[in-house]
C-alpha cells in the first residue's frame, strides 16, 4: 500500500506536476517502494538502465518527453523531472 510521504510533499509544493507525480508514482510501482518522493536520486533509490528506459518509454508515451539520462543519475527526480525534453521525432 502507498504511503502518504509524496501526498505530504504534494502539500507542501504546490508546484508538483502532474509529469512528477506519474514519474514517482510509476517508480514507486516498477521498484516496489512506496517511500520514494521527488527529492530522491533516481540511482540512489535503486534505478537502473533497464528502469531508466522503461520510464522514459511510460514518459514518451504519455507526455511526450523523456528524462536526460546524466541528469536523472546526477540530480534529485525533481530536478530530472522539470528539466524533461520534449521526445524528438524519428526521421
Amino acid at each position: 500500500m502507498p504511503s502518504s510521504t509524496y501526498d505530504d510533499d504534494a502539500a507542501r509544493s504546490p508546484e508538483i506536476t502532474d509529469l512528477e507525480h506519474a514519474t514517482i508514482a510509476w517508480l514507486r510501482e516498477e521498484l516496489e517502494d512506496w517511500e520514494i518522493i521527488a527529492s530522491d536520486n533516481f540511482l540512489d533509490i535503486g534505478g537502473h538502465s533497464l528502469a531508466f528506459a522503461r520510464l522514459n518509454k511510460f514518459l514518451a508515451d504519455s507526455f511526450g518527453v523523456n528524462l536526460d539520462m546524466k541528469v536523472a543519475y546526477d540530480e534529485p527526480l525533481s530536478i530530472a523531472v522539470a528539466k524533461a525534453q520534449p521526445v524528438r521525432p524519428h526521421a
